[in-house]
C-alpha cells in the first residue's frame, strides 16, 4: 500500500514517503525517468559524527524522502552509479556527501575519502554557484548563501514555509533548532515536508543559477575550479587529524589553571567579570591608567588592542583570563570531544567562505589558533611513522600587489631574491636602516594593502601618527605605480560600481562608500586562487597526505624518511610565475606534532 503524499505550499508540488514496498517500487520507477537528481540530508546535528536520519531526492516538482538505514540499496545505487544521471545537484554538497559517505564507508576511511572527493567534485553545488554570482553574506548586503534566503530571493516569498512550519513544530514540542533535529519523530509530517522541500528548492534553484553562472556570467571554468577545491577540502575533513589525547588533557588542565589564577588576580584589582568592559575600564582608571579612546556609545575602549598596549598587571590578567577561556572553549574542548570518538578531529573546511574566495575552518576553527601558544597545536599529531610539515607561500599578497600594480621596483627586488620589506626599508631610510625601521616599512606596505590609516599604522608599530603619515607619504613617492594603481582602482570602483573581477574572473562586489577595500579584496582574491591552484597541484601528487589549509600554508603529514624530499617537491608544485613576479614557497618540518613548529627554544630545552 502506498503512503499518502504530502502537499507542499508550492503549487502542484508533492513530497512522497518511502515506507512500504509499494513506495519503493514507485520510487524506482520515478528514479529511472530522471536525468538530473537533487539530493539533501537530515542529520541529528551539524557535527561530523552526527548520523543521518533522512535522505531525500527530488526534482522541481516532487521529492522522495526515505530512511537511508532501511534502504541502503537505494543509497548505494544512486551514489555508486551516479553516471546514470546527467547531474547530481546539492546545496553545500560537502556536508551531505560526508554524511552519506560515513554511512556507506564507516569502517573504511580510505574509501570514505575517495567517495567524498569524487562525489563532491561532480555535484552541481548551488551554494558554490551562489558565491560566484554574489560572494557577499546577508550581513554585507548580499543575498547570502543559505538555501532558504537564496530560495526566497530567486524563487519568491513563500518558498521557506517548510522551515517556518518546522520551527513552529519544534517550539510546540519544547524543542529548539539545535535539539530538534535529533529528537523529533522521524516521520513527523512537518519534518518530512521540510526535508522534501529542501530537495525541490535545490532543484529549482539550480536551474536559475546554472543559467546565471554558465551563460550570463560565463563562469563555468571558475565553477569547475571551485568544485575541485571543495572536493579536496571535503576530503581533508573526512581524513581528519590525529589527536594526542594526553596532550589535549594536559593542555586543558594548564589552561584551566591559568584562567582561574587570572580571574582571581582580576578580582583582587576589583574586576569580578573580566567580560564587563565597564568594570575593566573603571578598575584601570582607579589604578591611574590613562585611557584615551572611547566607543561610539561614549564608553571607554578596553579591547584587546588597548589592553595589550598597557603595562599593567590588571590588563595582563584580563587578557590572560580571556585567552585561556577562549582556547579551552574554542579549540581544546572540541578537539577532546572529537578525539574521544575515533581519535581524530574532523574540522569543517569551507572552500568559499570570505567574499574574496579565501577558505575557512570551523568545528573547531583551526585557522584562528594563536601563534604564540604551541600547546593547542600540540594536541594534533601525525599518524604513526609520519611527521607534520607546513608548506607556506612567500609573501604572497605583497607579490600579488606588486603584480597588479606593475610596481617594477618591488618586482625587481622579488626577482633578485632580496627580502621585500628590507628593500622597501632601504628605499625609505637608506642602506643603514634599523630593524625598527624595517618593521615600520613592512607595516606601511601592509597598511597600503589593507587600506589602513596612518592612525592604525601608528597603533600597530608604536610610532606617533605624524611619523606614520610621513612613512606612508614616502612609500607613495618611492613607489608611484603602487600609489597610482591603488588610486585608480578606487576611482574605477566608484565610477563603475557593481562588481569588479580578479585576473581569474572571480567577481568582487563594490560597496558604496567603501571602495578603498577593493584594493585589498583584489589582492586577497587573486592570492586565494593562487593558493588553491597550488593545492590542486599538490593534491594530484600527495592528496593522501593533506591535512589542513591554513591561510597561505598547506599542512601535511609525510613519511619521516621522506620529509625533506616531499617538502622540497611540494614547494616546487606550489610555485610559479604571476606575470614577471616569481611565486615561491618554503617548507618547515614540524615534527610529530603540529606544535613542534611553534615551540619556543626554552620549551624544547625543558
Amino acid at each position: 500500500m502506498r503512503t499518502p503524499a504530502i502537499k507542499t505550499p508550492l503549487d502542484d508540488t508533492y513530497v512522497y514517503l518511502i515506507k512500504t514496498e509499494e513506495d519503493r517500487e514507485a520510487f524506482w520507477h520515478w528514479l529511472s525517468e530522471q536525468d538530473a537528481l537533487a539530493f539533501d540530508t537530515e542529520t541529528e546535528g551539524l557535527g561530523f559524527h552526527d548520523p543521518l536520519r533522512l535522505l531525500q531526492f527530488g526534482n522541481t516538482t516532487e521529492a522522495w524522502v526515505l530512511d537511508p538505514h532501511d534502504n541502503p540499496d537505494i543509497v548505494e545505487t544512486v551514489f555508486t552509479h551516479s553516471a546514470a544521471w546527467d547531474k547530481l545537484v546539492a546545496h553545500n554538497a560537502a556536508f551531505d556527501v560526508i554524511a552519506i559517505g560515513r554511512m556507506l564507508y564507516r569502517d573504511n576511511p580510505s574509501m570514505l575519502i575517495e567517495f567524498v572527493e569524487n562525489t563532491v567534485e561532480e555535484c552541481y553545488d548551488t551554494q558554490i554557484m551562489s558565491h560566484l554570482v554574489d560572494p557577499r553574506d546577508e550581513r554585507d548586503g548580499g543575498v547570502g548563501h543559505g538555501l532558504k534566503p537564496l530560495s526566497d530571493h530567486y524563487l519568491g516569498a513563500g518558498a521557506i514555509d517548510g522551515q517556518t512550519a518546522l520551527k513552529n513544530k519544534f517550539r510546540s514540542l519544547g524543542l529548539n533548532m539545535t535539539t530538534g533535529w535529533k529528537q523529533i519523530d522521524l516521520w513527523d509530517e512537518d519534518y518530512v515536508l521540510y526535508a522534501g522541500l529542501d530537495a525541490i528548492l535545490t532543484a529549482r534553484l539550480e536551474e536559475i543559477l546554472v543559467e546565471k553562472v554558465f551563460t550570463e556570467l560565463n563562469l563555468g571554468d571558475q565553477f569547475n575550479f571551485d568544485c575541485k577545491v571543495a572536493a579536496i577540502c571535503a576530503g581533508m575533513t573526512a581524513r581528519g587529524v590525529r589527536v594526542d589525547m594526553e596532550a589535549a588533557k594536559s593542555t586543558l588542565a594548564a589552561l584551566t589553571g591559568e584562567e582561574v589564577t587570572a580571574r582571581q588576580n582580576a578580582a583582587f584589582y576589583g574586576v569580578e567579570n573580566v567580560n564587563s568592559t565597564s568594570q575593566v575600564a573603571e578598575a584601570l582608571l582607579v589604578r591611574g591608567v590613562e585611557l584615551t579612546e572611547k566607543t561610539e556609545t561614549g564608553k571607554w575602549k578596553v579591547d584587546k588592542e588597548i589592553l595589550s598596549s598597557l603595562d599593567d598587571p590588571l590588563a595582563k590578567s584580563v587578557m590572560t583570563c580571556k585567552a585561556a577561556n577562549k582556547a579551552m572553549k574554542s579549540w581544546v574542548e572540541p578537539i577532546l570531544t572529537q578525539g574521544g570518538i575515533l581519535g581524530r578531529v574532523h574540522a569543517r573546511i569551507a572552500a568559499l567562505r570570505a567574499r574574496t574566495g579565501r577558505m575557512s575552518i570551523s568545528e573547531p576553527a583551526l585557522q584562528q589558533l594563536p601563534t604564540d601558544d604551541y600547546r593547542i597545536r600540540d594536541c594534533l599529531i601525525a599518524d604513526e611513522g609520519m611527521v607534520i610539515i607546513a608548506a607556506d607561500y612567500d609573501q604572497i599578497e605583497v607579490r600579488v600587489m606588486a603584480y597588479l600594480a606593475g610596481e617594477d621596483a618591488i618586482i625587481s627586488a622579488i626577482k633578485s631574491g632580496v627580502d621585500v620589506h628590507s628593500s622597501v626599508a632601504e628605499s625609505l631610510y637608506g642602506s643603514s636602516f634599523t630593524p625598527q625601521q624595517r618593521s615600520l616599512a613592512k607595516g606601511a606596505v601592509f597598511a597600503k594593502l589593507y587600506g589602513a590609516s596612518p592612525k592604525r599604522l601608528a597603533a600597530q608599530t608604536g610610532v606617533d601618527e605624524l611619523e606614520a603619515k610621513k612613512v606612508m607619504a614616502a612609500l607613495d613617492r618611492n613607489y608611484p605605480r603602487l600609489a597610482r594603481w591603488s588610486k585608480n582602482t578606487i576611482e574605477k570602483a566608484r565610477f563603475r560600481g557593481g562588481f569588479m573581477s580578479t585576473p581569474s574572473g572571480r567577481r568582487l562586489p563594490v560597496d558604496r562608500g567603501h571602495e578603498y577595500k577593493l584594493v585589498n579584496h583584489l589582492v586577497q582574491g587573486t592570492a586565494a586562487d593562487i593558493f588553491k591552484n597550488g593545492m590542486i597541484d599538490v593534491h594530484k601528487e600527495y592528496g593522501h597526505l593533506l591535512l589542513l589549509p591554513v591561510h597561505d600554508e598547506i599542512i601535511m603529514q609525510v613519511p619521516e624518511y621522506q620529509a625533506e624530499e616531499i617538502g622540497a617537491h611540494v614547494c616546487e608544485l606550489m610555485g610559479g610565475v604571476l606575470g614577471e613576479v616569481p611565486i615561491t614557497a618554503g617548507y618547515k618540518i614540524a615534527g610529530r606534532s603540529w606544535g613542534d613548529a611553534y615551540r619556543p627554544k626554552e620549551a624544547l630545552i625543558a
